[in-house]
């Protein structure tokens, strides 16, 4: 169980990284946060609602407990990623979606680790019952 839980956590801190850094661009209106957003047709503050929420998903992951949360966290940033290839694609920028392929693969990954330790814990705290 000790490697998983470091599989876990190596995932979960890259996850974490990622979209900490994608919550501060977008956060801090960065010229080509602002660009970008405008050119896929959305609102500049739309930002602002993006930033707020890639901050909470991140608290949540990282988070001790709190697995419900996590499960959320997990589904918004996936629903995130999903929503960027969307847009860019639609907007007619599909190379531009590239980034958000393979956060989705980390994000898959990260998922199914974290779910396996979480049936790890249940069963060795069965087996102690």
């Amino acid at each position: 169980m000790k490697n998983i839980k470091i599989i876990n956590w190596i995932l979960v801190a890259i996850v974490a990284l990622y979209f900490f850094l994608s919550a501060y661009i977008d956060l801090a209106h960065t010229p080509q946060a602002v660009e970008t957003v405008k050119k896929l047709g959305y609102s500049e503050y739309f930002l602002d609602i993006l930033g707020i929420a890639k901050v909470l998903g991140i608290i949540a992951l990282l988070a001790p407990k709190f697995n419900r949360l996590k499960e959320w966290a997990y589904a918004g940033f996936t629903f995130d990623a999903i929503s960027a290839i969307w847009s860019n694609i639609a907007s007619g920028y599909p190379s531009e979606s590239i980034a958000a392929v393979i956060v989705i693969v980390l994000l898959m990954a990260s998922y199914i680790v974290f779910r396996k330790l979480q049936n790890e814990i249940h069963a060795e705290s069965a087996n102690k019952s």
